[in-house]
């Protein structure tokens, strides 16, 4: 009797343990993949920032990358592009490809004065135009048909992260 105690006793003692390195396994992916994603985004943050929110100017960094701009009479300023990368957060060109992951940053031209309407310290409205940048990391495993929406599934998204530039009054 004592021996089937014992037994019992250990393998319950297994299965807790089974679960705890289960659990961990999945922590350690999910901390790697938010990782990924936090570098990722900061990489379209800088491009985005760096190049004044210019799509045509982001895209000669990213020649891998899959761009579909707006129509509209400004060709180049607004738009999409698309970062696609495999499981091991390495990128690959084609949208065909079996993407695990995507990157993509949204970008279009707003009134500087609704952008910044939450800046109130200094007392002063600022007029012209803003470029602003919705960056989204989404895990697209396992998805076989097109992913347009996808970026609305909030199960799917890793990081979220919104960049603005001003850009002045331009050539009024």
């Amino acid at each position: 009797m004592e021996l089937i105690v014992a037994i019992m006793f250990f393998s319950l003692s297994a299965a807790v343990c089974v679960r705890l390195f289960v659990s961990a396994h999945i922590l350690a992916e999910k901390t790697e993949s938010l990782s990924n994603a936090v570098i990722w985004s900061q990489n379209l943050s800088e491009a985005f920032t760096g190049s004044s929110g210019d799509l045509e100017a982001i895209t000669a960094l990213y020649p891998e990358a899959y761009i579909t701009t707006a129509p509209d009479d400004q060709p180049g300023k607004e738009g999409r592009l698309i970062l696609f990368f495999n499981k091991d957060w390495e990128l690959i060109e084609s949208r065909l490809s079996d993407a695990t992951y995507e990157a993509y940053i949204n970008i279009q031209e707003e009134d500087a004065s609704s952008v910044y309407s939450d800046v109130t310290d200094y007392g002063v409205i600022p007029e012209g135009k803003a470029m602003v940048g919705d960056i989204i990391v989404l895990n697209v495993e396992g998805l076989e048909e097109d992913h347009e929406n996808v970026a609305e599934d909030e199960n799917r998204i890793i990081l979220k992260n919104k960049v603005d530039c001003y850009i002045g009054k331009g050539d009024e």
